[in-house]
């Protein structure tokens, strides 16, 4: 009974993430201010559409819509890249139209301030980042479905994940940490990031090549 649980766990670990919809990402001038919007999806803890809208790489607001139930097949993976197509335009639209009124104070900090957030939602928020990979000192990628999910897109990283990490340095101490740092593993790509308590690997997508990756990883961490 406990190898059958264990199988079904494993088909909706897999489930979860064999159906990933491309997001869309996009800058938008509203009174001289740029704004950059995300729209992605998201399979957990629920399965949800998010747009989320930053200021200088600061995020000053989110809209989330949840579905029903994961991506379960090529067809619903469709319809929900239509759906996320739709959400991003329709926000876009929203921003652009100055006689409507936003939930958001453009150019100023209506959001969660950056200082409240954890590191990982302070990455998450850089412009141009896709998706954040948690990995413990150890080498172990967080979470069952973000393992597999890393595993089918980096497999020679996810192969050599103990050694990479070993790139910063153990501190000794009670608590075991790493030093900080940053290290490009594909230019413009992907990014292994130690905070000193975990690591991460960053997968981003330069929608604008003024942007700085390293130098704004680095502050996300700091």
């Amino acid at each position: 009974m406990a190898g059958d649980r264990y199988a079904r766990f494993q088909v909706n670990c897999m489930t979860a993430t064999m159906y990933i919809p491309a997001g869309r990402t996009s800058k938008v001038e509203r009174r001289q201010v740029s704004l950059h919007v995300q729209t992605e999806y998201a399979g957990r803890p629920m399965p949800r559409i998010t747009t989320t809208i930053l200021n200088g790489g600061r995020v000053v607001h989110k809209i989330e819509r949840n579905l029903d139930k994961p991506i379960e097949s090529p067809e619903e993976q469709a319809r929900v890249e239509w759906s996320i197509k739709r959400q991003h335009a329709e926000i876009i639209e929203i921003i652009r139209d100055e006689s409507k009124n936003l939930a958001i104070q453009v150019g100023t900090s209506s959001g969660p301030r950056s200082e409240n957030l954890t590191i990982y939602d302070r990455l998450r928020a850089i412009v141009g980042v896709q998706r954040v990979y948690r990995v413990d000192n150890e080498g172990n990628v967080v979470g069952s479905s973000s393992s597999v999910q890393f595993k089918r897109a980096f497999g020679a990283v996810f192969k050599n994940i103990h050694d990479l990490i070993e790139i910063f340095m153990r501190i000794p101490g009670a608590d075991f940490s790493r030093e900080k740092g940053v290290y490009e593993i594909e230019r413009d790509r992907l990014y292994l990031v130690s905070s000193g308590r975990e690591c991460y690997f960053i997968v981003v997508n330069c929608v604008d090549e003024r942007i700085d990756f390293e130098k704004a990883i680095k502050e996300a961490i700091s």
